[in-house]
This record gives C-alpha cells, sequence and structure tokens, in this order.
C-alpha cells in the first residue's frame, strides 16, 4: 500500500495559483515586477474570497 501511495504524482490544477502567477511573470513586458500592478495582482490571487 505505501509503494502504490509513493508513486503517485501531485495533480497540477491548470486554473491554480501557482500557473496564475506564471502566466504573470511571463507578461514581464506588460507588467513589470516592480509596478505596482505587479503586486496588486499577486494580492488578489492569494485572496481566496477575491
Amino acid at each position: 500500500m505505501s509503494q502504490a501511495t509513493s508513486t503517485l504524482t501531485p495533480v497540477m490544477d491548470p486554473y491554480g495559483i501557482p500557473q496564475a502567477v506564471k502566466v504573470l511573470d511571463s507578461m514581464s513586458e506588460e507588467v513589470p515586477e516592480a509596478s505596482l500592478l505587479y503586486f496588486f495582482s499577486l494580492r488578489l490571487l492569494l485572496n481566496k474570497d477575491k
């Protein structure tokens, strides 16, 4: 049983927060990482109520 559970890989949610941050990072020309818009976007992503 332990061998079967150790071989499982976690399923990545294609619409999860890590993927959204990757997309935001890939838009560095449109949204520079040091901009207020970038930090505002991260705060929205981390706030589960929004």
